[in-house]
């Protein structure tokens, strides 16, 4: 379940997963605490085995110094636990700095961008998002290793924009602007940005069977969203559309991606809620004067419970059919390759502690 909009849709309490951290300091001016996830899932994916893996566990520590009453710095590093390979990796995920003031918040390194923490109508926790994942998110992986992030809440706006360095192509050329705002009980956003990597590997698909090749890929990206909360109830949609072109080459290659994702959340207790999407992307791609189209569906089911503030348990079924171009979802620590879904089926259950 991605940063989004639908926070009312279950108490705060049960969500303010950073209200649990702990706090190494805290007294006037300064503020230092740490913080994790402690994640374990078993997934089920059609013809294959069950795995069971950690769900991408991670845990950082935040920091905020106040300079003054008008500007504090700030700092976060996290690590995460990847399974790849059969065995455990811990590796850097975050690792930024910056400062705040009431103009709005700057930070600069490695951090999610703009587009991962606005996210869309995506109120699963394994399968759904897929129409961000193979549009905004295609070729970054909704991270970037030299970013400069400027943050802004208002009260009845915000902005969240990420212009990413390529420092003489070892980086991706990064920009995203997102606006967001509520209107007569909905809340609204829309942007997009620009991504453009001179060295970006084109890996395998999922029969494996594809040489791995470096492309000069450049993609452009826009996502609109409306949501809408009705007592327990909340409603998303979102459309996205990408465009991918490879330019080092003399035949013309590109990749056109429009995305719509509808889904809705329904808190049936305090503590417990269940959730549901459909989403549905249609390609248009060019090979010099060859032209195809294909389209790629996915419906998702699923429910969470709440034991308690700090820990909870979901369970979620995924249905995927037609043609994708891949793509990968950081939060549940899952990659699908390119290739094709014949009306596959897949089941997942998870369970996370914060602190």
């Amino acid at each position: 379940m991605k940063k989004t909009l639908l926070a009312v849709a279950i108490p705060t309490l049960l969500i303010a997963n950073a209200a649990n951290a702990y706090e190494l300091v805290n007294e006037e001016g300064k503020f230092v605490n740490f913080y994790g996830q402690l994640r374990t899932q078993i997934e089920k994916y059609e013809d294959k085995d069950v795995t069971l893996n950690a769900g991408s566990s991670r845990a950082g520590v935040n920091a905020k110094y106040a300079v003054n009453d008008d500007l504090d710095v700030v700092g976060t590093v996290e690590f995460g636990v990847g399974y790849k390979e059969g065995s455990y990796d811990m590796a850097n995920r975050l690792h930024f700095a910056g400062f705040a003031s009431q103009v709005g918040t700057f930070t600069f390194g490695r951090q999610w961008i703009s587009t991962d923490d606005v996210w869309g109508a995506d109120y699963s926790y394994f399968f759904g998002g897929t129409g961000i994942s193979q549009t905004s998110e295609k070729l970054s992986g909704g991270r970037h290793d030299s970013a400069i992030k400027y943050k802004f809440e208002g009260e009845s706006f915000w902005v969240n924009s990420t212009f990413g360095l390529s420092e003489d192509d070892t980086n991706a050329e990064l920009g995203e602007l997102y606006i967001g705002t509520s209107v007569a009980g909905f809340n609204l956003h829309a942007g997009g940005g620009y991504y453009n990597d001179a060295s970006f590997t084109v890996g395998k698909n999922e029969n494996n069977n594809d040489a791995e090749v470096t492309a000069d890929i450049e993609s452009t990206y826009f996502e609109g969203t409306v949501e809408r909360t009705f007592g327990p109830a909340t409603v998303g949609f979102t459309y996205n559309n990408g465009s991918f072109e490879q330019k080092n080459t003399g035949t013309k290659r590109t990749v056109d991606v429009d995305s719509f994702m509808l889904a809705g959340t329904y808190s049936v207790a305090s503590n417990a809620s269940i959730y549901g999407g459909y989403e549905f992307s249609d390609f248009e791609a060019e090979n010099g004067t060859q032209s195809m189209s294909d389209d790629y569906t996915v419906i998702y089911l699923g429910g969470v419970y709440h034991l308690n503030s700090w820990s909870r348990v979901y369970a979620e079924y995924g249905y995927a059919d037609g043609a994708t171009i891949g793509y990968k979802n950081d939060a549940a620590n899952t990659t699908v390759a390119r290739g094709v879904k014949d009306a596959e089926s897949s089941f997942a259950v998870g369970y996370r502690v914060y602190w």
